[in-house]
């Protein structure tokens, strides 16, 4: 059969919509060979052959066997290619970023196909992707005409395979113990995957299933609500303000962590997959594909800690450093927060694709459809008590010559919180007892979740016309159509502290009324009254909490053990049992849809000289491009101005009524590209290529939707808002490659890169005055802080990757199993306008010219040892530290420049063949326990410490 000749991949399950790869990529995989996977060194020398004879410059990594893909995760084996590093969400790796262009940047695929995924960008997250089911996964660097736009990173296709290609009976089926030493608690992977071939082998089957149980835990500190006052404001701050040496500061912006917390939290995660793939070749030139996919993947975390609350003025004792940040200080009269937090999210997806595949004389063509669709619904409930000093006279009145103001709420003149905040996790001092269940007090609760769906519809056809001549080998056109709609539908409580139907803020004429408000617990409402709650309901952390760090800061904490029970009180309390019910929030929700048609055409050529042989390809590929937004905005109408006590000025906004709003925008795109390859038949290959490439702006940053707080502090009136009207990334980009094989497989290689990019995105706070004055405590000018997208000239972009493959096969005896890969990444960007688009703030470090994501070195080193039954790999990885947000979240940050520091981590797996049918494997993650840190924009506010612990596996892989 005439389609033999293409690449055979080993036998998988595919885990999306498996279907045959486009003509436009085989090219890059054309090999008579019949490869046997088997092993670290021959699933390198495969990859090496992959990346050798590609039609562009390109990365790959493929499966050591059926079932035996070498990571937990495919972003953690992504990440030792050159170039490619990750993000990690609780510890397990999620998103790419390829030289040093972030996940957004990066057209992640499954068998060349758009997958639907559970996030509102275009971010492909790799934990919905079992790695077990993976044959393989390509990193193509420098585009081409016949592969889809949208990267300015890399375009990244995960392989899997087909019934067809591995005639016969197939089974694989695999158990693993999994054990997270953090958690210190047990889960389990199964996984089967069935094929057999039928009628002379022209129909095949291949069905697989996947199923993982585990839990994990974060232990972390960190600072939010970053804000600052002024040295010399009396109202804010008591005097003297002093820095490390003892001398007074009089002057100047000092900053501060509106919030420090401490939080531990215990995650289930669950993975169900399962697929079906029938393939049936009704001659030996046309094959018909049919492929179904269903992923499940539910992650429900709870959180319990403390966050500690010194936003609003009333400072005393204060040290400053020498970049104005506080390092000292105490806060008196002040609560300290219990924050309970439920976090999670259950998504399904499921994906459907139908390829017919064709050969008529020299023509071969392919026409594909496929249909995905992705259910999730997030949820992020916060409910947070206040932790008070219980020992008070609960029994006098507040007219008693012996009751002291404020007593009947918990905490008086007489409290304290003292901090040092000179270590990683800032020491707390505090007549305060949060580690006491008899303590805690009412506060403010938020429960919301969103409900986001994405539904991609795919069409392509493609063709290829293989010549005769010399030169040209074959022309390549095709179309292509997708239609895709996204959309989040946001709902939220009523009201967070009271119950909007019943109650009243009392009013006071004189002081007199003022200290009798302040000292009296008024019904309905649990914010500001701090009602006893029911001690039952609260243990207290006995766990190694941070054990890794040193320092006095607060390990043992209230612990939350019922989430129910804890909303059924604050519902008795408020007199409102549904209190919970979330509705729709029209002004937040948003949908999406976005229309593509693509047409491209490429000529494929290749030839020789007396120095070398030559191949390569030029293309053209035009792209239009249709979208719409349509949601809810609103407009801000009055304020009123609220005042807790020890918590200052609240402000409680009103909206108008919410009115729908469509705004749609097309734009199109001419995007040549070229790809040349010189092969000078001594193992030496010298690739070069020029393209204009694009990525559409994330779906999530072109609604039309915004955020409209409705009661917050004055100081934190922050919004962010999507633009339709943005237009794409666009840049312009070069690569040369130098690539050396040896004839044992060893190889090495060197890359420069270079990206001009012309048209960037970039998110901005713009410091807005709403005309408003704060009367209360003489507050002034009321601002909002709008966090805002909007397109501008870009940056520039360039490195070099440098790569080593070494077989140590001349070593005597069994020494000869042993091999070493290695790779280093340099990324330079440079980007002249990007702190331009910073709000300009006194002692605020600009977060730079360099691009956010770009880490300037990466590099990783792996030893391995291959021989006869047994196997073994050491790898490490390590990637600098980076910009991650130049206007930071207000759960961070809050605005200023967030940095992630620089981290390195090593992994170890082994696997011993007990017989051809059995093997035994084990696998350890983040070997010696290694934690992330984030700051704001410079190193000592830190805002986030985290620790998620080892993951172990032990598993047995029976093959029949």
């Amino acid at each position: 059969m005439r389609h033999n000749s293409f690449r055979l991949l080993p036998l998988s399950i595919a885990v999306a919509a498996s279907l045959q790869a486009q003509t436009a990529l085989a090219e890059q995989t054309e090999n008579p060979e019949v490869i046997q996977v088997k092993g670290i060194r021959s699933s390198l020398t495969e990859s090496m052959d992959i990346k050798k004879n590609a039609a562009s410059i390109q990365d790959s990594i493929v499966a050591e066997d059926i079932g035996k893909f070498p990571d937990q995760n495919v972003a953690e084996s992504l990440q030792r290619l050159t170039g490619v590093m990750i993000s990690r969400n609780n510890g397990e790796g999620a998103q790419i970023s390829v030289r040093g262009m972030g996940p957004k940047f990066n057209a992640v695929k499954v068998n060349n196909r758009t997958i639907a995924t559970t996030e509102r960008g275009r971010e492909f997250d790799f934990q919905s992707v079992p790695s077990e089911l993976i044959a393989g996964a390509d990193v193509i660097k420098a585009a081409r005409a016949n592969i889809a736009e949208g990267s300015l990173g890399a375009y990244v296709n995960i392989n899997t395979a087909r019934p067809l290609k591995s005639p016969g009976y197939n089974a694989v089926g695999s158990i693993q113990a999994t054990y997270n030493d953090l958690a210190d608690d047990y889960g389990h992977k199964i996984s089967g995957i069935v094929s057999n071939t039928f009628a002379n082998d022209s129909l095949g089957v291949v069905v697989g299933v996947s199923r993982q149980e585990t839990t994990n835990r974060i232990d972390a500190a960190g600072t939010t609500h970053w804000g600052s006052f002024q040295a010399d404001n009396d109202a804010w701050v008591k005097a003297p303000v002093l820095d490390n040496q003892g001398n007074t500061v009089d002057s100047g912006t000092i900053w501060f962590p509106g919030r420090a917390t401490y939080t531990l939290d215990t995650e289930e995660r669950t993975r169900t997959s399962a697929n079906a793939t029938m393939q049936w070749a009704a001659t030996d030139d046309l094959i018909h594909t049919v492929d179904f996919l269903y992923t499940e993947l539910s992650r429900q975390a709870k959180s319990n800690g403390i966050q500690v609350p010194f936003q609003g003025s009333g400072w005393e004792d204060v040290v400053v450093s020498q970049n104005y940040t506080v390092l000292e200080g105490t806060r008196y009269q002040k609560p300290i927060d219990i924050l309970m937090q439920e976090r999670g999210q259950d998504s399904e997806t499921f994906a459907f694709g139908y390829n017919a595949e064709m050969y008529v004389d020299q023509w071969k063509f392919n026409a594909d459809l496929a249909y995905s669709k992705s259910e999730a619904t997030p949820t992020a409930n916060t409910l947070v008590a206040h932790a008070v000093n219980p020992n008070y006279d609960d029994s006098l009145a507040i007219d008693d010559p012996n009751y002291i103001d404020g007593q009947i709420k918990g905490v008086t003149a007489q409290d304290y919180i003292s901090f040092d905040n000179r270590g990683d996790i800032m020491t707390i001092d505090s007549t305060i007892e949060y580690d006491n269940p008899n303590a805690i007090r009412t506060h403010w609760n938020d429960i919301q979740h969103s409900q986001l769906e994405d539904e991609v519809l795919e069409a392509k056809f493609d063709a290829t016309y293989e010549y005769d001549g010399d030169n040209i080998r074959s022309i390549d056109v095709g179309l292509a159509y997708t239609d895709r709609e996204k959309s989040k539908g946001t709902y939220k409580i009523n009201h967070g502290c009271f119950n909007t139907d019943l109650w009243q803020a009392p009013t006071a004429q004189n002081e007199d009324e003022q200290y009798i408000i302040d000292n009296t617990q008024y019904p309905f409402n649990t914010c500001g009254q701090r009602f006893k709650l029911d001690s039952d309901l609260f243990a207290v952390n006995n766990t190694d909490y941070l054990s890794e760090e040193s320092g006095d800061f607060p390990r043992n904490f209230v612990l939350l053990k019922d989430f129910d029970a804890y909303k059924q009180a604050i519902g008795e309390i408020r007199q409102e049992p549904n209190w919970t019910d979330e509705t729709l929030r029209p002004a937040e929700s948003v949908a999406n849809t976005e229309e593509t048609l693509a047409l491209y055409t490429q000529v494929n050529f290749e030839g020789e000289t007396s120095l070398f042989r030559w191949s390569g390809n030029a293309g053209l590929r035009y792209v239009e491009t249709e979208t719409s937004s349509t949601g809810h905005r609103r407009t801000r109408g009055n304020i009123n101005e609220v005042y807790e006590q020890n918590e200052g000025v609240i402000l409680e906004i009103d909206y108008t009524a919410p009115e729908a709003t469509t705004v749609s925008k097309s734009y199109n795109h001419l995007l040549p590209s070229i790809n040349f390859n010189a092969d000078f038949e001594n193992g030496l290959f010298v690739k070069l290529a020029a393209a204009k490439v694009i990525t559409r702006p994330a779906l999530e940053d072109t609604g039309v939707n915004s955020t409209y707080p409705a009661r917050i502090r004055a100081d934190q009136y922050n919004t962010k808002s999507g633009n339709p009207y943005l237009d794409p990334y666009e840049a312009t980009q070069y690569d040369l490659a130098f690539e050396y094989y040896a004839d044992n497989g060893d190889s090495y290689s060197a890359s420069l890169f270079y990206k001009d990019i012309s048209t960037f995105i970039s998110q901005k706070t713009v410091k807005k005055d709403t005309g408003y004055t704060i009367a209360l405590e003489d507050w002034g000018t009321f601002y909002e802080y709008s966090e805002e997208q909007t397109n501008r000239s870009g940056g520039k972009v360039s490195g070099i990757e440098l790569a080593a493959l070494h077989y140590f096969d001349y070593l005597p005896g069994w020494l000869d199993g042993f091999g070493i890969q290695a790779n280093y990444t340099y990324t330079n960007s440079e980007d002249k306008e990007a702190q331009a688009d910073e709000l300009s703030r006194e002692n605020v470090l600009p977060g730079g010219s360099g691009l956010e994501g770009f880490s300037k070195t990466a590099y990783n080193l792996i030893a391995f040892y291959d021989k006869d039954a047994f196997q073994a790999r050491l790898a490490y990885n390590w990637r600098d530290d980076y910009l991650k947000h130049r206007s930071g979240p207000v759960i961070g940050s809050n605005g200023l420049p967030q940095h992630v520091e620089a981290y390195g981590q090593f992994d170890f797996s082994t696997s011993y063949d007990i017989s051809d049918q059995l093997t035994l494997s084990a696998e350890v993650i983040n070997l010696t326990n290694e934690n992330i840190l984030e700051y704001a924009d410079v190193r000592e506010r830190m805002t986030l410490l985290q620790y998620s612990g080892r993951r172990f596996q032990v598993g047995l892989t029976a093959k029949f």
